[in-house]
C-alpha cells in the first residue's frame, strides 16, 4: 500500500542521531581553530561510522522475518499512514509558529534575548566576538546553529540581504522549518515509543504532545482559596514559589533552544536497548542546553547502575562493559572538553551568584524545612505524582518509571546560581517522559477487554487530569490571542535588545575579557 509506511525506533534513529548531530558539527567546524576543528571533524567522522555499523547490525539481527509483497521486513515494523504523517507536519508547523517561531506572531518575553543571540549569529563572524567591548557571546547556541549557517550560505550568495533585516527574516523562516521538523522527529519518537493499537488513536500524539501539562490550575485555586493571593493570570505554572514543571508547550513557547533536542534525546534513551550510544547522547543535549542534559544523564545513570546490578546478578559484566565502553561512547567523551571549556568561559558559571552552600560555585543545595518539605511534595504530586500513580499498574516494571520519580524528588532542591532555573530545565526531559506514559498507556487501552473497575477508574481519573492539566498549556495560546486583540495585529514580537554589542550587564549570555579564558585563548581561531 503506498498510502502505509513501516518502520521502527531503529529505523528512524539515524535521521534523530543527523538532527542532533548537526550543532555539534556546525560548533567545530566554526568554533574551533582549524587544526583543532579538523581533529574533532574526524572524530565525528569516525563516530558517525561506528553508529552506522550499530544501525547495520541491528537491522540484520531484526529478530523474525515475515515475507510481504516479496520484500523481507522485520516483524517488528509498525504501520502509519501517511495521512497522519501529515497531520503530524501539520501540527508541528502550527504550534511552532504559535510558539513565535517565524517572528510572524506572538513571542513570550524570554524572545527577546533569543532573538539578540540569534541576530549576532547571523549578522556576525562566528566565533560571535564584540570587539568593542573586549567581550564574547557565551550561551546555549547549539540548537541556532544549522539554521543560522544555513543563513549565512544564502548571504554568502546575495551579499545584498546583510544591508537590512532580510537575513534575519530569512533565518527565522529557516528557524521555523528546522523546529518544525524536529517536534516531527518527536512526534515519531512518541509513536515507536507508544505503539498506538490503531490508526485513530495515532491522532493522540500531537495531541497529547500540545496539551500534556502539570495540574498547576490546582494549585493556582489552592493559593486563592488557603491563602487568599490573587488569580495567577496567564501564567499559571508559578503556583509554587521558586517551582515549577513547565508544560511541553510552555517549553516551546519560551525556551525552545533548550527543549526539542532534549525532548528527542530522552525519547530515544527510553528505546535503546544498550548504552552503546549513551555518551554520544548526552554530548549532543549539552551543546543544545546543560540543564535539560543533567535531566537526561539522571537517566542514563541510574539506568546504568540498574544494568550493572542485573549484570552481576547474571554474571554477564562483559556485556555490561562492553555497552559503556562502546566505541561510540568512547568517541563522544573526546568531545565533552570543548563544550565545559565553552560554559565554563562564561562569567556566571565562573563566579556564580548564590549566596548558599554551592557545588562548582553554581549549583546550590536548598535549605530543607518543614514547610519546604510540604510545599516541595505538594508541586511534585500536583505536577507528575498523580499522574504516575495512576500509572504505576502499567508501568511497574520499567526502570524508567522509578527513575521519573526520583528525578522528580531531585529537580526542587537544587537551584542554579541562587536562581530557579535548575527545576525549570532539569524537568524538561521528566516531563516529557511523563507525558509519553500517560500517551502509552492512553493509545493502547482497550474498552473492550477492560473488566477490572478499578482500571476503568484509572482510565476516567486519568483523562480527567490530563483535561485538568491542559489549562495551563490554553494560557500560554490565551496569551498570544490576548496581544493580538490589545495591539490589533497578529505580529506582536519581543524583540527590543536586538544585538550584546553594546554596553550591558548581560553576565549570563556573554563573558568579558574573553581572551583569558580557556576556550577562547587555546581553542579559538585567530580572529
Amino acid at each position: 500500500n503506498y498510502f502505509i509506511l513501516e518502520f521502527n525506533y531503529i529505523k528512524i534513529r539515524k535521521m534523530i542521531y543527523l538532527y542532533m548531530l548537526l550543532p555539534l558539527f556546525c560548533f567545530i567546524s566554526f568554533y574551533l581553530h582549524f587544526v583543532l576543528g579538523g581533529f574533532f571533524l574526524i572524530v565525528l567522522y569516525i563516530l558517525s561510522i561506528e553508529i552506522v555499523k550499530i544501525q547495520r547490525k541491528k537491522n540484520r539481527k531484526g529478530g523474525k522475518i515475515q515475507i510481504c509483497n516479496n520484500e523481507a521486513k522485520p516483524s517488528n515494523l509498525i504501520q502509519i499512514e501517511i495521512r497522519y504523517l501529515v497531520v503530524f507536519a501539520v501540527v508541528a508547523i502550527i504550534w511552532s509558529f504559535l510558539g513565535g517561531q517565524g517572528n510572524l506572531y506572538y513571542q513570550s518575553g524570554d524572545w527577546n534575548i533569543r532573538n539578540a543571540v540569534y541576530r549576532d549569529l547571523i549578522y556576525r563572524d562566528w566565533p560571535v566576538i564584540y570587539h568593542d567591548y573586549n567581550k564574547a557571546l557565551v550561551y546555549y547556541i547549539g540548537y541556532w546553529l544549522p539554521a543560522a549557517a544555513i543563513t549565512k550560505l544564502v548571504g554568502f550568495m546575495i551579499p545584498t540581504i546583510y544591508l537590512t533585516e532580510s537575513a534575519f527574516f530569512i533565518g527565522n523562516i529557516f528557524l521555523w522549518i528546522w523546529t518544525s521538523l524536529g517536534i516531527i522527529f518527536v512526534e515519531l519518537l512518541l509513536f515507536t515509543y507508544a505503539k498506538p493499537r490503531n490508526g485513530r488513536r495515532i491522532l493522540l500524539i500531537p495531541l497529547v504532545m500540545v496539551f500534556f501539562s502539570g495540574m498547576d490550575i490546582l494549585g493556582v485555586i489552592r493559593d486563592v482559596i488557603v491563602r487568599g493571593e490573587q488569580f495567577q493570570g496567564l501564567h499559571i505554572e508559578w503556583w509554587s514559589t521558586g517551582l515549577q514543571f513547565s508544560s511541553l508547550t510552555t517549553c516551546l513557547f519560551w525556551v525552545f533552544n533548550q527543549t526539542i533536542i532534549p525532548w528527542m534525546a530522552i525519547l530515544c534513551v527510553l528505546q535503546e536497548e544498550k548504552m552503546r550510544n549513551y555518551i554520544f547522547i548526552g554530548i549532543c543535549t549539552l551543546a543544545a542546553g546543560p540543564i535539560p542534559m543533567l535531566g537526561i544523564a539522571v537517566y542514563m545513570l541510574l539506568n546504568g547502575i540498574y544494568k550493572g546490578i542485573d549484570s552481576i546478578i547474571n554474571r554477564n559484566l562483559k556485556g555490561f562493559f562492553q555497552e559503556v565502553f562502546s566505541p561510540v561512547n568512547c568517541l563522544a567523551i573526546f568531545i565533552l572538553p570543548v563544550f565545559l571549556l565553552y560554559y565554563k568561559s562564561n562569567q556566571m558559571i565562573t563566579n556564580g551568584m548564590g549566596t548558599g552552600s554551592t557545588i562548582f560555585s553554581m549549583f546550590e543545595i536548598v535549605t530543607i524545612t518543614d514547610r519546604f518539605l510540604i510545599e516541595a511534595l505538594l508541586f511534585i504530586m500536583i505536577e507528575v505524582g498523580i499522574y504516575l500513580v495512576l500509572l504505576y499498574r502499567t508501568f511497574k516494571s520499567d526502570i524508567f518509571y522509578y527513575i521519573t520519580f526520583a528525578s522528580a524528588f531531585i529537580a526542587p532542591i537544587v537551584k542554579i546560581s541562587g536562581a530557579d532555573d535548575f527545576v525549570t530545565r532539569f524537568s524538561i526531559p521528566l516531563v516529557m517522559v511523563v507525558a509519553s506514559m500517560c500517551l502509552k498507556y492512553l493509545v493502547n487501552y482497550d474498552t473492550n477487554r477492560v473488566k477490572s473497575k478499578m482500571e476503568k477508574l484509572i482510565g476516567i481519573v486519568l483523562c480527567t487530569c490530563l483535561f485538568i492539566g491542559s489549562a495551563t498549556p490554553m494560557t500560554e495560546f490565551f496569551r498570544g490571542y490576548n496581544a493580538m486583540l490589545q495591539t490589533g495585529k497578529i505580529a506582536n514580537v519581543y524583540d527590543e535588545i536586538k544585538t550584546f554589542d553594546q554596553d550591558m550587564a548581560f553576565s549570563f549570555f556573554t563573558v568579558s575579557d574573553y581572551k583569558n579564558s580557556a576556550f577562547f585563548k587555546y581553542l579559538m581561531p585567530d580572529k
